[in-house]
């Protein structure tokens, strides 16, 4: 008998103490910071920071206009602090490069680009475009899901495992994301014209050329996501079906044990053959099976 084999492998060792406390300090600053960008746009839309027009302040004007008017003046608002969040940003980058997280480089650098596109490039250069109702939308959804996601990278080093964050963390994508990258592909469709003016055709023809790969991307960011929450999600609700098949088989058993079995009749049109002939002749006369089976051989 073959003898087990035992895998030589050493298990994978977690980040050192200094490192985890390092990660662990960041992402829990960075959650934070990005609480800090949602509570001020709440802020702001809730007109707690004194934003309102003479319309407004009389009360001639409708609760969607004074919507309407809040969320373009989000940027006026909180866009200084939004950029300079997202700016810190970089540093997830140096993580991935020098192997301190074992995110993929290209991708993280990807993605902070997209962004750092749209709070330095629109924001800093076309300011009139980043005041439109979708830039609201667009911080709602960063906002939100890096506030996640940070949490679950916490919780990760911690060691502890919150169901409610590893829900929100691999289904909360399906919507933030479309949201977030269907915003920002707006504001750049919206730049195409500013920076043609002042910059030439090509600085035009450039932002649309940005525009058609947003789809892909946000493509093959979902598609990730979703093998993820498989491998993450997915697992636990196979399990438990698995479990409940178990226990109904279970149960399929303890039946069949009380309850007796008839015989069932035996199918006389079925096809016959020598072999069939011999092993019926055996089971009822095995002396003359066996002498035909030796006259046989």
């Amino acid at each position: 008998m073959a003898k087990p084999t035992t895998s030589t492998r050493k298990p994978s060792r977690g980040p050192s103490p200094p490192l985890r406390l390092y990660l662990t300090a960041y992402n829990l600053v960075s959650a934070g910071l990005w609480g800090y960008v949602l509570l001020r746009a709440a802020e702001h839309m809730l007109g707690g920071d004194g934003y309102t027009g003479l319309k407004e302040w009389a009360g001639w004007q409708s609760t969607g206009e004074t919507l309407v008017k809040r969320a373009s003046g989000t940027y006026d608002a909180v866009g200084q602090t939004v950029k300079w969040v997202q700016t810190a940003a970089l540093l997830e980058a140096v993580h991935s490069a020098i192997g301190l997280v074992r995110s993929p480089l290209g991708t993280t650098v990807a993605q902070i680009t997209s962004r750092l596109m749209l709070t330095w490039g629109v924001g800093e250069l076309f300011p009139e475009v980043a005041r439109s109702p979708v830039y609201l939308s667009m911080i709602t959804a960063w906002s939100f899901a890096e506030i996640i996601r940070y949490s679950h990278y916490v919780a990760g080093l911690a060691g502890v495992k919150i169901n409610a964050l590893e829900w929100l963390r691999y289904t909360a994508f399906y919507v933030l994301y479309p949201v977030g990258a269907g915003s920002e592909a707006v504001l750049l469709i919206k730049s195409a014209a500013p920076a043609k003016a002042a910059y030439g055709a090509l600085a035009g023809a450039w932002a649309y050329f940005v525009v058609c790969a947003w789809p892909p991307s946000l493509a093959f960011m979902m598609k990730y996501m979703h093998s993820q929450r498989r491998k993450h999600v997915g697992g636990a609700s196979s399990s438990s079906s698995s479990s409940g098949a178990s226990s109904s088989s279970a149960r399929s058993a303890a039946n069949a044990v009380t309850t007796p079995v008839k015989a069932a009749v035996k199918d006389i049109t079925s096809a016959v053959s020598e072999a069939n002939v011999l092993d019926a002749t055996a089971t009822e006369t095995p002396a003359r099976s066996t002498r035909s089976r030796a006259k046989k051989q």
